[in-house]
């Protein structure tokens, strides 16, 4: 969410109060794997970062990752702490970071107004070729294609699951929900797919409970639901009405609740509800401006998100399993 922006804003506000906003260390990247690709898609060359594990599967799963506004793919390794490249060495699948035309999307929000969505960009399209490169020139497996994006990043990965779920086996969004019906600007296809939603209760710029999108009060993307209502609303393409409550981890004056929507033969459906959590993706090695709210440690939401990847069937294996359970007895 106008990642930039956000960061000056809040140095000024710390300045204002008189305090100061120390940069926390960062660990350090992987020594080797990352290289900078293109792929020439809608006449123009669009960049990203390919990461090949060290010890990569036959036929490797493709996990896609999807920075927010006016991030960089950089800027999105970093703030995760290289987790979903340490994911990828242990077990074994390729990781790509692609970059936002001008450092945005072309998400379903319709109260958006930069450029990506005036020009009308195919970013849909844009991550389906990527697929298709690396299909041919790096052997991916392209029915374990899986998308992850934090803030505007998980918007776009809800565009895809509404409008081509055919092209993912699932998806994740971090400090993200679905824009309200008035803001949709997307056309949902109406099939199902599994979706994991990892939000903090404190999110003072993507709100939980629902609400307008903005940058503390700036730069309006519309409403969204409340974060239960979007996993609700993904539960609901999949015919399952009522979630499994639990506690998953609680740590000193953090906790994390699961919401988890899921029948043997239908999509899984899980937010995990990250109490007092911010505008993050949270996990041990994260590092998040301070102004963006807490940062929990009780969560590793990258390895959480690849957990969920790992135990969904194929693309492929999903819509056989919706058509033998829609097929007249």
């Amino acid at each position: 969410m106008y990642f930039a922006q956000l960061i000056a804003g809040l140095l000024a506000l710390g300045a204002v109060a008189g305090c100061r906003v120390p940069p926390a260390p960062a660990p350090r990247p992987p020594a080797v794997g990352v290289r900078a690709r293109v792929v020439r898609f809608e006449g123009m060359e669009r960049p990203y970062l390919f990461y090949e594990p060290t010890k990569r599967a036959p036929s490797a799963p493709l996990v896609i990752l999807l920075h927010g506004s006016r991030q960089t793919p950089e800027d999105l390794r970093r703030a995760t702490g290289y987790a979903f490249e340490r994911l990828a060495d242990q077990h074994g699948f390729i990781a790509v970071y692609p970059q936002g035309y001008k450092r945005r999307w072309n998400d379903c929000r319709a109260g958006g107004r930069y450029a990506a969505r005036r020009l009308q960009l195919d970013d849909v399209g844009f991550l389906a070729a990527i697929v298709e490169q690396l299909q041919s020139a790096d052997g991916v497996d392209p029915t374990r294609v899986f998308l992850a994006g934090y803030s505007a990043g998980g918007q776009l990965a809800f565009r895809v699951a509404l409008e081509h779920p055919e092209l993912v086996a699932a998806i994740a969004a971090f400090s993200a929900n679905l824009p309200t019906d008035d803001n949709l600007a997307c056309k949902p296809v109406g099939t199902s797919v599994p979706v994991m939603l990892i939000n903090g209760t404190r999110d003072r710029i993507n709100p939980y409970e629902g609400g307008r999108v903005s940058v503390f009060g700036f730069a309006s993307r519309g409403t969204v639901r409340s974060a239960p209502a979007s996993a609700g609303y993904f539960a609901a393409l999949a015919g399952l009405a009522t979630p499994e409550r639990r506690q998953l981890a609680e740590s000193g004056q953090s906790r994390v609740e699961q919401w988890r929507w899921f029948e043997r033969g239908t999509p899984e459906v899980v937010l995990l509800a990250v109490h007092g959590g911010g505008h993050v993706v949270p996990g041990p090695l994260a590092v998040f401006p301070r102004i963006l709210g807490t940062v929990s440690d009780v969560l590793d939401g990258p390895r959480e998100v690849w957990q969920f990847f790992a135990r969904q069937p194929t693309s492929a294996e999903r819509t056989s399993l919706l058509e033998s359970r829609d097929a007249p007895l």
